[in-house]
């Protein structure tokens, strides 16, 4: 059977334009129509994959313009889950993790991030109590994943989470998450 196309769904995109918040103003919205994305009509939706990374990096570019891809897209993954939160998916999928914890939360994360998407996979392996390696994949902007994994873990009651990239391989990303 033939991979289907990589599609990002309706949801995603509106935890996207949440988390720009007030800096979605005209000129943001001008680039993520060249983008491929009306953030003033209505959303179709999936969207190809094309569209959310230009989109992803429309919003980098807008809420820390000065900073590097990847720190500029954690902070839109830090932002996302809040606006991500604020769609009926995604309440539905913090209230899960709320009640999951750190753990079981990341032994889920596959199943968490097909919420937004049709093509994400992940692999976990524990390193210790409360150190994991997830290898997400496929990943066009790293970055953004450290910000949505921070964000989740503080949600699922994590304590003093960190997250590293620590190898990326073409499409492949590996972190290093902890807690205390």
């Amino acid at each position: 059977m033939e991979n289907p196309e990589p599609l990002v769904f309706q949801q995603s995109f509106q935890g996207l334009l949440r988390a720009l918040g007030d800096d979605l103003d005209d000129a943001c919205v001008g680039r993520l129509r060249e983008a491929g994305l009306d953030a003033r009509g209505s959303l179709a939706l999936a969207y190809p994959l094309k569209v959310w990374v230009a989109a992803l990096k429309v919003a980098a570019a807008t809420l820390a313009p000065e900073a590097p891809l990847d720190e500029a897209a954690a902070v839109v993954g830090r932002r996302f889950v809040e606006g991500f939160s604020s769609t009926l998916i995604g309440n539905a999928l913090l209230g899960t993790v709320r009640l999951l914890g750190p753990q079981r939360m990341l032994s889920r994360m596959t199943r968490n991030l097909r919420t937004g998407t049709n093509y994400l996979e992940t692999h976990i392996e524990q390193l210790g109590p409360t150190r994991y390696e997830l290898t997400c994949r496929p990943v066009v902007v790293a970055g953004f994943y450290v910000g949505l994994f921070l964000a989740g873990l503080e949600a699922s009651g994590a304590k003093h989470p960190s997250v590293q990239i620590v190898r990326r391989e073409g499409e492949e990303a590996v972190y290093d998450i902890a807690w205390s």
